[in-house]
This record gives structure tokens, C-alpha cells and sequence, in this order.
């Protein structure tokens, strides 16, 4: 018979395993000629680094852009469980909530939001091997207008 305290422990190491073995852990940088917006508008130049971590079923995420040299780059923090809920983000002007959760163990959606309005609607697909990510999507542009995105990421 398993006590309770062994149980306990069983699935705090199980959780961490789980953590540590999720694919999307790491840092990734874009893919620039393979990507591209429905709109035509993506940046010929795009500088986009992101970086996750995962502790159980929490994800921790980081970004950097700096496609445009002429400004500090823009960076984005959360920290969400992964149960669909909307958590605090800081570090963009146009969204300040994100909801994150695995659909399987290849492919995770994320969502960005404005005091509960979806800005941006993303699915990221592991490619075989491991080492390259889609992000497609719709986000909702500055001007108001919508548009698709494909997005291809790199594991550094």
C-alpha cells in the first residue's frame, strides 16, 4: 500500500520531470524569411528572441524585440499557470493579461489580452525533432484591422 506522503512526493517528482521535459523550454529566436503576416506588413528585419521556462504547470516567458535599432528593445514578462486563465503581463502597451495551456504535448496555446479583450490569439505547433515552432495566429493590429501571422522560431 502507498502512504500518502509517498504519493505526495511520487507526483511532485513527476510534475517536475514533466517540467523540465516540456519542449517549448528554452530559448528561441524567428525565423525572419520564413515568416510572414496576412497583412504584408511583417518587418523585412524582424528581431525577435523568446525564452521559457516551466515549473510544474507554470510557464514562465520573456521576449525581446528589437527590430527597430533606434529604441531600447521591447520586452515582454509573464508568468501564467497553464490552466486557460488570464494572468498579469508586463512590458507591452497593447496587452496586459496572457492565458496559456498545453492541447497536447507538441502544441501549446497562448493568448494575449487588454483588460480582457483578445489582442493577440496564438498556437504554437512543435515541428518534428524539437528544434523549430510555428506560432500562427491573429492579432489585432494597432489601426484596429486584424490580420493572420505565421511565425517559425529556432531553438538556440
Amino acid at each position: 500500500m502507498i502512504t500518502r506522503p509517498i504519493l505526495a512526493a511520487a507526483l511532485l517528482l513527476a510534475g517536475i520531470a514533466h517540467a523540465a521535459d516540456n519542449p517549448y523550454a528554452g530559448t528561441w529566436k524567428i525565423d525572419t524569411p520564413k515568416s510572414s503576416w496576412s497583412d504584408g506588413k511583417f518587418p523585412k528585419n524582424m528581431s525577435l528572441v523568446i525564452s521559457m521556462s516551466f515549473k510544474g504547470d507554470e510557464v514562465t516567458y520573456h521576449s525581446s524585440n528589437d527590430t527597430n535599432k533606434d529604441r531600447p528593445p521591447n520586452l515582454v514578462d509573464y508568468t501564467a499557470q497553464m490552466n486557460w486563465k488570464p494572468y498579469p503581463l508586463t512590458g507591452a502597451a497593447r496587452y496586459n493579461m496572457a492565458s496559456v495551456r498545453m492541447l497536447s504535448p507538441t502544441q501549446m496555446e497562448v493568448i494575449e489580452l487588454k483588460d480582457n479583450n483578445v489582442i493577440v490569439h496564438a498556437i504554437y505547433d512543435l515541428m518534428p525533432g524539437g528544434k523549430r515552432f510555428a506560432r500562427r495566429g491573429m492579432a489585432l493590429s494597432v489601426d484596429g484591422s486584424s490580420h493572420e501571422y505565421q511565425e517559425f522560431f529556432d531553438k538556440q
